[in-house]
């Protein structure tokens, strides 16, 4: 067989995995979903489209063969790559480097109020973890129609090409009417995410406070969109609160005193029962609960507080929504400590509000430490979500309405049960921030995140981008005195306080 036949059949073959990935995902969907109505209808109008004619698909594709992976990227020319792009259209840019080729990057579109709305995103990317499972080379951003497939092309360069055109597009729209926006926009482009934020948001935060004192409101990663099919929104969240992250680092002599810890950590994950409605979940349920198609799910959520009196009804929850109201202790693996004996890494997530030391003791007692030593080195972030009262994100959800067309009862807010972002650093120092995704991915793309082959779907990718720059326009034309009124009830006022 020649070597063109076997590259060709090699696409096909992956190919054929990745539709059948994206079928079997739109199967399950039309099953679970029990509606009497016919399935969707597929849109294969993709296949005319030269998506490498489109500048923000060339851009992505440009990030993405940038290798900013922890241990060997170079985040350093990733922000060259963004500053070219918006020196070219006028914009000043200032680069601040770090040892290692770590970066950050920011650049500042003057409005007429100093405060300043943050379109914030992170350099860094995931490591490539089984390299030998990838079909394609991760850093070649290669374009298999409708993907993308890349290290990060998902978490988080889409976002930052977004970020970038509606910065782009702000700067255009003040060129062409000679007039500045209500306010101001900082790009912000930060480093090291995916390993503690650092050099970072950190320490753009602690070290840079001719920045942070303008911060009046943050949009980040951490949006959720569940969909049956793109044209079915089932529930659009942008996130506004996460669980308390406490690290945790235990240590012993043998690997096997740790794997026993481990072992009793997982049991106590699986029997672990609820302790609280927190304001932030009590919020989100409120909007959340009517989305959902199973009725017990559906009735958890409606009145949370029967999840602490009935058993059998949290029982019945998976575990994403049973993490809305427990305290969790997640641990990593036995791995050789650099100074002799093991180790094992846990992440103790616990609810906002609650008192972080004293789930800390409950979630670690003593009776499973008997020969380990356990240290708690961190506490990250905010204990409290940002403000669903604040008239960003009431604009944001606003606009998201108005550009979609998606039911206004489909939008609304979401708390990260399992997941962190930097937003809880900016929390931490009284910045509201909020997860917001503009695309409207099906799960078969969210689910590579951090794994192989991590892609993206580019007809979303390509309409996100253009929803990205429209709310970000409408968020600019927000004056600063103006005051909303929130659509749903059930917010948290004041929650970053």
């Amino acid at each position: 067989m020649s070597s063109a036949k076997s590259k060709a059949r090699h696409r096909l073959a992956a190919r054929i995995v990745l539709y059948g990935a994206l079928l079997a995902a739109v199967a399950f969907a039309v099953v679970v979903s029990r509606r009497t109505a016919p399935p969707p209808v597929f849109d294969t109008s993709w296949q005319d489209v030269d998506f490498e004619a489109d500048e923000n698909v060339r851009r992505l594709q440009d990030l993405v063969r940038i290798d900013t992976t922890p241990d060997t990227g170079r985040e350093i020319d990733a922000a060259r790559y963004l500053a070219g792009i918006l020196e070219e259209a006028g914009i000043a840019v200032e680069i601040e480097r770090h040892e290692g080729a770590r970066a950050n990057l920011w650049a500042i579109l003057e409005g007429e109020s100093r405060e300043a709305l943050v379109l914030h995103n992170h350099l860094d990317v995931d490591p490539v973890r089984r390299p030998e499972e990838w079909v394609v080379p991760p850093f070649e951003g290669r374009i298999e129609p409708p993907w993308m497939i890349g290290r990060g092309v998902f978490d988080m360069k889409s976002v930052t090409v977004a970020q970038l055109a509606a910065t782009l597009a702000a700067r255009e729209r003040m060129a062409a009417t000679g007039r500045l926006p209500r306010r101001s926009l900082v790009f912000l482009a930060t480093s090291s995410e995916e390993t503690g934020s650092d050099l970072g948001t950190r320490h753009i935060l602690n070290n840079r406070p001719e920045l942070k004192d303008r911060f009046w409101a943050v949009l980040t990663e951490g949006g959720v969109l569940e969909a049956t099919w793109t044209s079915e929104v089932k529930y659009w969240g942008t996130s506004f609160a996460q669980k308390q992250f406490l690290e945790a680092m235990a240590t012993a002599p043998s690997a096997e005193r740790l794997e026993r810890l481990r072992a009793d950590l997982l049991a106590a994950l699986g029997t672990a029962r609820p302790v609280a409605v927190v304001p932030e979940v009590a919020a989100f349920a409120a909007t959340y609960g009517p989305s959902r198609q199973h009725p017990d799910y559906r009735a958890a959520l409606a009145e949370p507080g029967r999840v602490l009196d009935e058993p059998e009804l949290f029982d019945g929850l998976p575990d994403l929504l049973k993490a809305l109201f427990r305290n969790e202790a997640h641990p990593f693996f036995v791995e050789a400590a650099p100074s002799g004996g093991y180790r094992l890494r846990i992440v103790l997530h616990v609810l906002p509000g609650l008192d972080a030391d004293a789930a800390a003791a409950e979630l670690l007692p003593a009776r499973l430490l008997d020969g380990v030593e356990i240290r708690i080195h961190e506490r990250r972030g905010a204990a409290h979500g940002s403000p669903l009262d604040h008239p960003a994100y009431l604009r944001l959800t606003d606009s998201l309405r108005r550009r979609t067309g998606v039911e206004p009862e489909r939008i609304g807010p979401y708390l990260l049960a399992r997941y962190a972002n930097d937003a809880r650093f900016f929390r931490l120092h009284g910045i509201a921030a909020y997860g917001f995704t503009p695309f409207r991915f099906l799960a078969v793309d969210s689910m590579t995140v951090a794994g192989p082959n991590e892609k993206i779907a580019l007809p979303a990718f390509i309409d996100g981008v253009e929803l990205y720059r429209q709310v970000v326009l409408d968020l600019l034309d927000l004056a600063p005195e103006a005051t909303l009124t929130a659509v749903s009830a059930g917010g948290v006022p004041e929650a970053a306080r």
